[in-house]
Order: C-alpha cells, then structure tokens, then sequence
C-alpha cells in the first residue's frame, strides 16, 4: 500500500522552511500574470522572480542570458495551488534555450515561458512532468487597467485547476463553452476552427471553416483581409443603426480604423463594457465566444475608444489571431491532453475579474 508519510514529511519541510520544495508535489503550480503597458504583453515571475514573458503560441522556454549558446538547465519557481490560494513555492528544473537577441521584452523581463500543447520543451509539458501533474493550462489574463488594492493582476494554473474566486467557486467547472483544439499547418500553438463571425447575430462573409489561434503575444485579434473587411461592414451598419444611438464616429487612430466618442459611449456603460454591436466567433463545436464592449473597445485616451480588431499583416494564414485583449478578464482552461479549450464569459459581467485571485499564502 502507498504511504504518503514521506511525501507530506517533505512538503511539511518545505513549508517550514519557507524555501521552494524541490520535489513532484503532484500539484498544479500557480503564478500571477501581470500586462506590460508598453508591450501589451503578458509576463509571469517565474525565474527567481524576474519575469518571463507568457506565450501560447511558443513552442519552448527562451532565455536572454544563459551559459551556452545553444541551451541550458535553469530552475524555475512558482507556488503550489489547492486553486484558492498558494500553498508554499516549489522551484523545479527546466531546459531552455537561449535567445539573447529576442525582440523587444517588458522592462525586467529575461525571456519567455512557451506554452504550446504540442511539444515536449515547452513550460505547459515540463511542468506537467516534474510536478505530475496534468498537461493542462487554467489562464485568466489581467487587464492594464487598476483595482483598488493596486495594478491589475491575472492568475495562471499550470496542471489545470480548480481555480476558485472567493465566495464564486470553482469557475473551471463554470464554463460558457468548450471547442475542440485543431493542429494548422505544423504550428505549436493553440488553434480551434469557427464555422464563422457574427455581429449582432448576424453572420459575414462567406460560410466555411475558419482557423482562429490563441496569441497572448498578439495584442488585439487580427483578421485576415478576407476577414477583416466584412466584419467592418458589418459592425458600420449595426452601429449606425437604431439601437446604438450614442455611438458617434470621430477620426481613427491607429492602429484602428474604427474609433467613437467614449463621452457618448458612456451613457451605455455596464459591467459588459460599453454598449457596441456584439460579435460572436461561431465555434464548429456550435457555441459562440462571445465579445462584449469590454473585450472588444479599447480606451485609447479620455475621448476615445476604438473596435480593438486590426486587419492583419500579410503572411497570416488562419483567418483570424485572437489577440490578448479580447482574451482579458475570462478564464481559459486549456487541456493539452484532451485537445480542447474552455472559455467562461466576461468575468466582469458576473462582478469579477481575473484579479479577484487570493494570492494570499493559505495557512
């Protein structure tokens, strides 16, 4: 018969000494996650502090200074979850590589923590291996915006969940939707197929498949020429419609072709965001993903407030990159292992956010 004794003997080590454990706890691992706002990019403190820039579509951990050329053993640390609070740090190897000319970082940042599904080198998998636990990735990213205790703060759970917001439960069994994750062209990352895009209910363009990846290195969701086009169709007719009166057009900014006046848009203000037309990405597993004002208008001054959608660089194969913004303030539950991907809706239009986190060690 197994014996735990010697295993919660070290955990209790650990915990005793306030020092990272250095064994397979069989826990999931938990970090915050915080937004850059030079970059817009998503960073997690997971070497000895320092922040590594969070990417979904990398396919392996990434070091700016290392002590070869083509690779290394480091020790990373994040702590051990219940999913309502950490438990104690736990610090466990990790091979990298070493990019030290990789393009431009957040201030601190010393490199990147690759968490695609598919290879054996990126964080997801090494963490799955040293801690024993699932290959599967709870993300609910922060916004730049601030709470009152301070700078938004998100929350990862490497190894699934739960993850639980005090008083709400677990929102990993809490889900709006789920679609199946799809392989594109020999990619690393996280891609699902939608059958196509909707703006107040109405579909555009062309009916076929459409790939859409997940980038938290993409700032806002770009679409495809193709794409792009009929969207912005669309959205000009719903918002010059009847029932979006106080949307009123003033000049774009970039890198948006579609901004309004926000003093006008704020007598529509809900905890959804800003009232706009709604757009749906209709999944092939027959749910939508849903974006409200909240993930799709970004306030780009006091005025302002642009469609958070770009058209996208040539070269873009999938038909649409949802970007970090339109992924903010909603958990993902990314499962490596079952291929598939849960998403809640707006955690803001239920009175939460992904800051509402207990990051405080639990007794």
């Amino acid at each position: 018969m197994w014996n735990p004794k010697p295993l919660l003997l070290v955990i209790s080590l650990c915990i005793s000494a306030l020092s990272p454990c250095t064994v397979a706890t069989g826990k999931p691992l938990v970090s915050a996650v915080t937004k850059d706002a030079a970059t817009k990019l998503y960073t997690a403190p997971l070497k000895a502090g320092s922040p590594l820039v969070v990417d979904l579509s990398g396919a392996a951990i990434s070091l700016t200074t290392c002590s070869s050329t083509t690779g290394t053993v480091t020790t990373l640390t994040a702590n051990a979850t219940n999913g309502a609070n950490p438990l104690f740090p736990v610090s466990f190897p990790a091979t990298a590589t070493c990019a030290p000319r990789q393009p431009k970082l957040p201030a601190g940042a010393v490199g990147v923590a690759g968490l695609a599904p598919s290879t054996q080198s990126s964080l997801l998998a090494q963490v799955a291996r040293t801690q024993r636990v699932a290959k599967k990735l709870a993300l609910c990213l922060p916004s730049d915006g601030k709470t009152t205790s301070g700078n938004s703060v998100g929350v990862a759970i490497y190894g699934g969940g739960p993850l639980i917001f005090p008083d709400r439960g677990d929102f990993t069994t809490q889900l709006a939707g789920t679609a199946p994750l799809v392989g594109f062209n020999g990619s690393p990352g996280y891609f699902v197929s939608a059958t196509g895009i909707a703006v107040e209910g109405t579909r555009i363009g062309k009916p076929g498949p459409l790939v859409v990846e997940l980038s938290t290195t993409s700032p806002y969701t770009a679409l495809r020429p193709d794409v792009y086009g009929p969207l912005v169709k669309a959205w000009d007719q719903a918002a010059s419609g009847p029932n979006f009166p106080w949307m009123q057009r003033v000049a774009a900014v970039a890198p948006f072709e579609r901004c309004y006046n926000s003093t006008k848009l704020s007598v529509s203000l809900s905890l959804l965001g800003y009232g706009v037309p709604g757009i749906d990405l209709v999944l092939g597993s027959g749910g939508n993903y849903s974006i409200s004002g909240g993930n799709s208008m970004v306030q780009v001054n006091s005025n302002t407030a642009c469609l958070g959608f770009v058209k996208a660089a040539s070269g873009q194969t999938a038909a649409a990159v949802l970007g970090g913004f339109q992924m903010e303030n909603r958990l993902l539950v990314l499962d490596a292992e079952k291929r598939t991907l849960g998403f809640t809706l707006f955690l803001n239009g239920v009175g939460l956010s992904c800051s509402n986190f207990n990051f405080t060690l639990a007794a």
